[in-house]
């Protein structure tokens, strides 16, 4: 198993970081904003400014030659800026040579003949009079004087005022968007640390799922025998755990005539194999064996096992003995164990043994030799309302293995385990059974 995943990417803090996230971005786009918006009151106040530094020389020529005809049309030439309020020129006494004005933005400008006379940079209450729309809280046009100068003297005064209305309208465009730019930038955002915790997330359980599945391998690796793929003895160890469980945990709904049956199998002519024909071809004889000994028997050959659900550390042998089918297993050497299940009766369990002893009879064909062992079977039964340890059931088997020995070659002897006080010394029973 691996460590946890950081916090960062479990999904209760996703949100935190979204918000997170949007509120640095909302403050970058305020920021942007506001010097945007710094920038452009900056260049609308340079245009004006260069308007008063430029509308005075093309006034001057038509107030040198009293021509209020080209005055006026050179003024409304400038009025087609709609945020102009107002244009008026007035000679060095005050008095009114020209007034255009509007009453809204963007409204048609007018002449204006009163009042006729005005002071430059007069009091207050005489510009709201020339201001249209000054009774408008907070639309009262900004007034900028120019002294018109020609030679050394004055010709006059020229007065423009102007709203701040389309800047403000402007500013309120840029502001929505930047708005809208700002919630399109949020989205991809959220979309992308989504996307990039599901993607982290997804790895890892993959990866969980791997390094589980490894483990897994390893463990049931460690519990089977690397030569025939059969459990080891550690396997066997826990197969008879398990079954002992179930024979003991099911009883109450079973067959009181259902027996707890293991067979120890002992090849009798092996070594002479080993002597005569190498450990390469022995090795082989013994996979053969094995191989021969799940076909023979209610199970299958461990590489025709089907794949499981497996449980975490636990592997598909400690679930084979739950299937109901025989289990095989090597000791080590030329011993194989057999956990017969579901044996009702010790008729059963022999006509079982006599299957081994007739299959392993048979030849067997290694590297193109023919070759015929023999072996001798233990077969120990246990009945009762409780069930033995498997150290009992081993010895008990054993016992009846060399006594099938001691007969001769190809026999099998079968020992009854009646009741739990036999498991502190196990002596074998009287025979039960004889060879084929």
């Amino acid at each position: 198993m691996i460590n946890r995943r950081p916090d960062l990417l479990q999904r209760r803090y996703l949100i935190p970081v979204a918000l997170l996230g949007g509120l640095l971005v909302l403050l970058s786009g305020w920021r942007s904003f506001l010097h945007s918006r710094q920038l452009l009151v900056q260049s609308q106040e340079q245009s004006y400014q260069e308007l008063m530094r430029v509308l005075p020389r093309g006034l001057l020529q038509h107030l040198v030659v009293d021509d209020y005809i080209g005055l006026e049309q050179d003024l409304e030439g400038v009025m087609v800026d709609p945020s102009i309020a107002s244009l008026l020129v007035v000679d060095p006494q005050g008095q009114v040579l020209a007034h255009l004005a509007r009453q809204r933005p963007g409204g048609p400008p007018q002449l204006r003949y009163a009042p006729d006379r005005l002071q430059p940079n007069g009091s207050a209450a005489s510009e709201a009079r020339l201001t249209p729309g000054a009774g408008a809280p907070g639309d009262r046009p900004v007034v900028r004087w120019q002294a018109l100068e020609a030679g050394g003297s004055r010709l006059g005064w020229l007065r423009l005022s102007h709203w701040s209305t389309n800047t403000l309208a402007v500013v309120a465009i840029l502001a929505r968007q930047y708005l809208q730019l700002m919630a399109l930038t949020l989205v991809v955002f959220t979309v992308l640390l989504v996307a990039s915790v599901l993607v982290v997330q997804r790895e890892g359980r993959r990866r969980e799922a791997r390094l589980e599945q490894q483990g897994l391998e390893l463990l049931e690796s460690s519990l089977r025998d690397p030569l025939t793929g059969l459990a080891n003895r550690r396997g066997l160890e826990l197969l008879l755990a398990r079954a002992i469980a179930a024979f003991e945990g099911c009883r109450e709904g079973r067959n009181r005539a259902d027996l707890l049956v293991i067979c120890l199998i002992d090849l009798d002519a092996f070594k002479p194999v080993n002597d005569r024909y190498g450990h390469a071809v022995g090795d082989q004889l013994l996979v053969e064996v094995g191989r021969r000994l799940c076909q023979c028997l209610r199970t299958l050959a461990p590489e025709l096992d089907p794949p499981q659900q497996a449980e975490p550390r636990t592997g598909r042998l400690a679930l084979a003995g739950e299937r109901g089918v025989d289990q095989v297993a090597r000791l080590g050497g030329d011993e194989f164990v057999c956990i017969l299940g579901g044996c009702t009766s010790a008729g059963q369990a022999e006509g079982l043994a006599e299957r081994i002893l007739h299959s392993l009879g048979q030849p067997f064909a290694v590297e193109r030799h023919s070759l015929t062992v023999g072996a001798s079977l233990g077969i120990a039964c246990a009945a009762g309302p409780r069930a033995p340890s498997p150290l009992a059931l081993l010895q008990v088997a054993d016992h009846a293995m060399y006594k099938a020995k001691a007969k001769g070659k190809n026999h099998f002897q079968l020992e009854l385990i009646h009741c739990p006080a036999l498991l502190s010394s196990p002596e074998p029973q009287p025979d039960q059974a004889g060879g084929p």
